[in-house]
């Protein structure tokens, strides 16, 4: 037989076996029909090209990577979380972040929203001046700048007074954002650890699996938690900032606190490759008498995949009077987006705040290509003008809220990990409802008409930009 008639039998036979292999394997892990039917079509019809393109982006890696190398422990807090403080009346709502995580609510003493840098800074620099044994911060982004400057000085100033400095970056929110403090860090003999650090020998390139969470806890007293950042970007007054961003940030003190530094020690552990159990004593007990309650939620690509997507799923289809969402990258799952039509049916008042201008392109540009099904739907959606929102919040009924670090899209809720804490209190929803009406005072709702009259190029770039939102 001639030896290309071989060659040729051996290559489709090869082909043949890879396309099989790869269809048998959409088949067996691919959750969404139409997913697994394009790969499989894809894979048949290009029986070389498609698996190969498959091997390389259609598999999920992340959850298996993220369990495999996030092997850092802390031993669990042993006091028991209350299903139902006394005087209250939280079910059903409560009862779904119990389920999600097995955990019951903790007692919140008080619980202070700060606007913006001008307020948050401030707070936590003068918590940082009066610590007297420890202080850990996680930030995604800390840059060199003014107010990074003000946070290096104030960490080497308590580590000079013998307390414990620990400072957790992102290793890759350390780079994407110069100027790096890292050389800083390491001038003034900081502690510090890269959370995946980005390096090429040995090649460690991991775009996801990024630490995208904001904590600081201050003797075990007092947390801070919410979605700024180390940066002068937050301070919105100075209008020299051209880059200015608007955003919340949370102190919270009590016993809520206990599960926000044990949650940084698991981060902690594993930047710095620590397998042994590190010793966590809790400072608090419950107050019965506390008139918040709270609970933390903790989430990311390890086992604490899709949490956050299940107790969003589970509180929207609990809300009765109002679903009020602030977010600057809106990029929901079906699952998300059926609950919000599920509460407008319900005759839930459902408003959704974006900023009219992100600073990320391609989500910007994807999230105006998917907000058409949105509007279709009757769902509200409004646009605030810059300053850029950055601001990540959820408000339901008259005394739930949902406020931390996590933005509603595919990065957020399956890629990055994140932290958000419950809170069950009418004062505090009623103070989040206020900054949600000064932002819808200055917003403008958008409807489909203005979409549709976007230029033909407009609309093909988000499309496409949309074809990437998995990884968005």
């Amino acid at each position: 037989m001639n030896i290309y008639i071989i060659i040729s039998l051996l290559l489709t036979l090869l082909a043949g076996a890879a396309a099989v292999t790869a269809s048998y394997h959409v088949l067996m892990t691919k959750r969404d029909s139409r997913s697994a039917l394009a790969w499989v079509a894809f894979c048949v019809i290009l029986p070389i090209i498609g698996p190969t393109v498959y091997l390389m982006f259609g598999i999920n890696r992340v959850s298996k990577a993220a369990q495999r190398i996030y092997q850092s422990t802390v031993p669990e807090d042993a006091s028991i979380g209350i299903s139902e403080p006394e005087g209250t009346d939280f079910r059903p709502l409560s009862m779904v972040g119990e389920s999600v995580t097995n955990k019951g609510l903790r007692s919140c003493d008080d619980i202070r929203m700060l606007v913006n840098g001008e307020a948050s800074y401030p707070a936590m620099l003068a918590d940082i001046k009066k610590a007297k044994s420890r202080i850990y911060c996680s930030t995604y982004i800390f840059q060199n700048d003014r107010s990074g400057d003000q946070f290096i000085r104030a960490f080497k100033a308590a580590k000079e007074r013998g307390v414990d400095v620990r400072i957790l970056l992102d290793g890759l929110g350390g780079i994407a954002y110069p100027p790096s403090v890292i050389s800083r860090l390491r001038r003034a003999r900081l502690p510090y650890e890269e959370f995946n650090p980005i390096t090429l020998l040995p090649p460690s390139l991991h775009l996801n699996m990024r630490n995208h969470r904001k904590v600081l806890v201050v003797d075990g007293e007092v947390a801070f938690t919410g979605g700024q950042n180390i940066s002068d970007r937050h301070l919105v007054n100075d209008t020299r900032n051209h880059n200015r961003t608007r955003d919340l940030h949370f102190r919270l003190t009590g016993k809520i606190v206990d599960d926000f530094e044990r949650s940084f020690l698991k981060d902690w552990n594993h930047a710095a490759g620590i397998e042994r159990q590190e010793p966590f004593t809790p400072v608090h007990k419950h107050n019965p008498d506390a008139t918040i309650w709270t609970r933390l939620i903790p989430d990311g690509p390890n086992d604490d995949l899709d949490k956050l997507t299940e107790l969003l799923v589970g509180v929207m289809s609990t809300a009765k009077k109002r679903l009020w969402i602030m977010t600057p990258y809106f990029l929901p799952s079906f699952d998300l987006v059926g609950a919000m039509i599920a509460a407008e049916l319900r005759g839930v008042d459902v408003k959704i705040l974006l900023p009219e201008k992100t600073n990320i392109h391609l989500a910007h540009w994807a999230a105006m290509h998917n907000l058409r099904h949105i509007l279709d739907r009757d769902l509200k959606v409004y646009l605030q003008p810059a300053p850029f929102v950055h601001t990540k919040a959820i408000l339901i009924d008259d005394y739930y809220s949902l406020v931390g670090s996590a933005n509603l899209d595919p990065r957020s809720l399956r890629l990055n990990f994140e932290i958000v804490v419950e809170v069950f209190n009418k004062p505090f929803a009623q103070e989040l409802g206020d900054y949600f009406e000064q932002n819808l005072a200055n917003a403008i709702r958008l409807d489909e008409e203005q979409l549709l009259s976007m230029p033909a190029w407009e609309r093909i770039r988000n499309a496409l930009a949309w074809l990437f939102s998995p990884y968005l």
